[in-house]
């Protein structure tokens, strides 16, 4: 990255003509990146790093230059024409972008749109899917193991994470939840880390109670789930099932291979600066 390396090229001079229409050549445009992980916090969940990366790709293709921002910067904001958000940022955070610069982009927030637009994983219908697959196997007794970052969450109800209300209320319908196995920490992050220290508590609650499936809040959580348990000489799948959600690229390298729902990350960032190029050129009302 610090190269500047990148493998996308224009493919051909008439798709490099088209997209010089869509910028006017009077005027190089540019776009504000800002990311709620630094580039450390990334390589340990490389979801938003995939995102990001998917983003930049697009706004090189509409011929904008892109600067990143390590923080909130006010002269630099407001001299782009445009600003992506990837995060989930707080709505005081959101606020204070959008009044910096109108035309805003937010990749992953869950908060009423106020004059931006916002892209988001349907991690609704992805915990679904999961679940679902876990049920269709037979499994009744199934775990699920994550992390809300309450500040970040918009809502009313206990639990405001999309993969953690799925599952609270599917497992109630089917007369399958245990308060046992809902191992939820607030205000914390999904990370790796935190998935061990969660998995090592529950194992000492599950002493001879121990689930048939974990469900993980992602990618990042299953593979703490897994080196735990696999520390304790607990075998996957033979002892355990554990099923993921985000099919992160390190996922296919695990042994055995993480079970997981797929989130397009990439395209996401391509979305999200497809939007805010629409703002810059028209502005119109909001889009989620």
């Amino acid at each position: 990255e610090k190269l500047n390396y990148t493998k996308y090229k224009t493919k051909n001079k008439k798709k490099n003509n088209e997209l010089e229409k869509k910028v006017p050549k009077k005027e190089k445009r540019s776009i504000g990146f800002i990311t709620w992980r630094s580039y450390a916090e990334e390589l340990e969940d490389i979801y938003y790093m995939s995102i990001r990366l998917g983003a930049e790709r697009k706004a090189i293709e509409l011929g904008y230059t892109v600067i990143n921002f390590s923080q909130v910067n006010e002269i630099g904001m407001q001299n782009v024409d445009g600003i992506l958000a990837i995060g989930k940022f707080t709505a005081e955070k959101i606020e204070q972008l959008k009044e910096l610069n109108s035309n805003l982009c937010v990749i992953g927030t869950n908060f009423p749109l106020n004059d931006y637009d916002c892209v988001n994983t349907d991690f609704t219908q992805a915990t679904e899917i999961a679940l679902s697959y876990l049920l269709d196997l037979g499994h009744k007794k199934i775990a699920y193991i994550g992390a809300e970052e309450s500040k970040n969450l918009y809502g009313f109800r206990a639990f405001r994470t999309p993969t953690t209300t799925v599952y609270y209320d599917m497992m109630h319908f089917f007369d399958l939840y245990d308060e046992d196995y809902f191992i939820v920490e607030n205000n914390s992050q999904l990370d790796v880390k935190t998935s061990e220290r969660l998995t090592e508590e529950a194992l000492i609650k599950w002493k001879g109670k121990m689930p048939t499936a974990i469900l993980a809040a992602n990618d990042a959580f299953a593979i703490g789930v897994i080196h735990t348990l696999t520390q304790h000489g607990i075998s996957i799948p033979d002892d355990i099932s554990i099923m993921g959600i985000n099919d992160l690229s390190i996922a296919q390298y695990l042994a055995p291979a993480l079970t997981t729902v797929h989130a397009y990350t990439e395209e996401i960032g391509e979305y999200g600066v497809g939007m805010l190029h629409d703002r810059i050129l028209a502005p119109g009302i909001e889009r989620r």
